[in-house]
């Protein structure tokens, strides 16, 4: 029986791709290197920010040597840009909401495990999803990230919730991993950042194609004895 709800943020219950894409090119320039395309932006939504901003130096033409040395420079600035209006160009996904308060009627857990880092992703589910989430785990100095299972049976035991009674929901293969590692049972989400055609080759579960069709994979599995 499903007892408890884990979603990602990104590319899961809010589009932040835009947003991620144009403070990205903003502090690419600001340290003297070429701005990004959306399409190579969205590839690294999957990762943690120990690896995106090394990535992303590289995209923006950074010669290696100067990759370490820059990391935290930009990783602050883009943190610091992105804080003055997190808001900007990102929206929820169509009936992410409306799922998020059935789920809650239907007495499911609902909480969120993001690699995005916490002082971001704090006012994104404030704003959007007030009084619908029991809890949020963003990325601070102190937490690990997916696709580390620990990030998920950690967040599973602050709920009491067993790994069986859990399902994981998320848009990307670092999702797919952190579920499978961690003993939980995953649905890949498809109106994300990567295609179904990605996410099969880790077979998950289940597969919804929007926000009712996630719902009616959660009645069920509630349903279940």
């Amino acid at each position: 029986m499903l007892r408890a709800c884990v979603f990602d943020l990104d590319g899961t219950l809010v589009d932040t791709l835009p947003t991620i894409h144009y403070y990205c090119c903003a502090s690419l320039t600001h340290f003297g290197l070429e701005p990004v395309t959306l399409a190579q932006c969205q590839r690294l939504c999957r990762l943690p920010g120990v690896e995106f901003y090394p990535q992303l130096l590289r995209l923006g033409g950074c010669p290696e040597e100067r990759v370490e040395e820059l990391r935290e420079p930009i990783c602050q600035y883009d943190h610091a840009s992105y804080l003055q209006n997190v808001f900007y160009l990102t929206e929820p996904y169509p009936g992410v909401k409306s799922m998020l308060g059935q789920l809650r009627e239907m007495g499911v857990i609902t909480a969120v495990l993001t690699n995005k880092p916490a002082l971001l992703a704090a006012p994104l589910m404030e704003r959007f999803f007030p009084g619908l989430l029991d809890e949020s785990a963003g990325q601070t100095a102190q937490t690990i990230p997916k696709p580390d299972p620990r990030s998920l049976t950690g967040l599973l035991d602050r709920l009491g919730v067993d790994r069986e009674s859990c399902l994981y929901v998320g848009d990307s293969d670092v999702d797919m991993i952190t579920a499978r590692d961690a003993g939980v049972s995953a649905c890949a989400v498809t109106w994300g950042y990567q295609t179904r055609e990605e996410l099969s080759l880790f077979s998950p579960a289940w597969f919804a194609g929007s926000a009712e069709e996630l719902l009616d994979i959660c009645r069920r599995l509630s349903a279940d004895n």
